[in-house]
């Protein structure tokens, strides 16, 4: 009787084993589902063809994760990512410029990604610290840099050897820079100008110029509440650039669009350019001067270097963020950015690979080395909006040109600059 008891009971049970063991199977399954993250693909042939290359090998790797990279031909980038937002179509990662990256992030769209950098610290401890700064809100990043883009003087070295011109020292300041570009200017005797010393850096990236007076135009270039450009030290750089036009020695409002900083520079027309490491692809089919590079000159406050850089960014609402971040840091490995410094040819945000691969890898321009020059404590305008800057872009230029006094512009820009800002507070 007692036998009989025990086999019903086990028989009762078995039931409950066999639904505990195929609900076992089933989470085990569901656990083990391939994962497929969604990255935006990038639009240039040489970065398109790193991210295929570390797409395969990181799949080989990771074979319950792919990666399904998404084209923007035909929309555009920042297009393409919001129409997919607004439909609800996955997106894990995308890029873009620090400005879009900094705004979505304000506007909850974007994951902060300190936790998952905080668990990977060793791979970014040799990163440029002020590569982060672009994508900073408080104590929070938002964003992973790509590449570097650093600035610094491009010059024409036989220009200056045959005007009888030391080369520029790593020391060299803004006088030197003026008397280099009056020196290097070529006029015919009608007064023509076959070659002009240096070129109006526009757009944003007059900014080094105002920074070496000891100007600055905004409280925050992340979080902007109001404009603090109307000030001597600022007018005294606008001053500065507008001196250059008026003396001839930089190609005029009507002659600066022809003369741009690549073509210009390449066939001869212009002697010294300020331009970021990007030029360089360029610049390494001149065969017919030799060219260097100078470190940005030094002002009445030193020198402030010069950077940007499009991100990598992990959307907020995705539904894989873990999975994202490990494409991320598998793409941001020294490895990846050793191939893509192979590939693509830019500058990476690693110092150590800038050391044992980017430097060594290039053979020109001969002084790349300069470009890294106090890097460490570089600015960059390239977080701010678009719509707070315009009226930078549009008064300073105006003031450089010499259209309007340069205390005109900055009045100008400070009511226009205070009232936009107020407009996007009640937004």
């Amino acid at each position: 009787m007692q036998g009989g008891e025990d086999v019903h009971g086990r028989l009762k049970s078995m039931p409950l084993v066999v639904a505990f063991v195929l609900i076992l199977i089933m989470s085990l399954s569901s656990s083990a589902a391939p994962v497929k993250v969604t990255m935006i693909a990038e639009t240039r042939e040489t970065h398109l063809q790193w991210q295929e290359e570390m797409k395969a090998k990181f799949e080989a790797e990771h074979p319950n994760v792919t990666i399904e990279l998404v084209s923007t031909a035909g929309t555009g980038l920042t297009q393409k990512m919001q129409a997919m937002l607004a439909a609800g179509l996955p997106l894990e990662i995308g890029y873009m410029d620090p400005w879009l990256i900094v705004q979505w992030a304000k506007e909850g769209v974007l994951e902060d990604l300190t936790p998952y950098m905080q668990r990977s610290r060793s791979q970014f401890a040799d990163w440029y610290p002020s590569a982060f700064d672009l994508y900073r809100l408080g104590d929070a990043v938002y964003g992973l840099p790509q590449d570097l883009q650093i600035t610094g003087i491009f010059y024409n070295v036989d220009a200056f050897h045959e005007s009888g011109l030391p080369l520029p020292r790593v020391d060299w300041n803004l006088a030197d820079l003026r008397e280099a570009a009056r020196r290097l200017t070529k006029r015919a005797a009608d007064g023509t100008v076959s070659r002009y010393g240096f070129r109006i850096p526009n757009g944003r990236n007059f900014l080094p110029t105002i920074w070496a007076h000891g100007g600055e135009l905004f409280d925050s270039w992340t979080e902007p509440t109001r404009f603090i450009g109307n000030n001597d030290k600022v007018a005294a750089g606008f001053e500065y650039l507008a001196e250059l036009v008026s003396s001839g020695v930089v190609p005029d409002k009507t002659n600066h669009g022809r003369i741009d900083v690549t073509n210009g520079f390449m066939a001869g027309q212009v002697a010294m350019v300020q331009t970021n490491s990007i030029s360089i692809a360029h610049y390494g089919a001149i065969k017919s001067f030799t060219w260097d590079v100078a470190p940005l000159p030094v002002g009445e406050a030193g020198r402030i270097p010069f950077i940007n850089a499009i991100g990598w960014f992990i959307i907020k609402d995705s539904a894989h963020k873990d999975e994202a971040w490990e494409v991320l840091r598998y793409f941001t490995t020294p490895e990846a950015l050793r191939r893509r410094v192979e590939i693509v040819g830019n500058v990476p945000p690693s110092a150590r690979v800038v050391q044992s691969v980017w430097i060594p890898g290039r053979q020109a321009p001969a002084s790349r080395q300069v470009l890294f020059l106090d890097v460490e404590k570089a600015g960059s305008p390239w977080p701010i909006h678009n719509d707070i800057w315009a009226p930078v872009d549009r008064q300073g230029m105006a003031a450089i040109w010499g259209e309007i006094p340069v205390r005109s512009a900055l009045e100008n820009m400070e009511a226009m600059i205070t009232a936009i800002i107020k407009d996007f507070a009640r937004n």
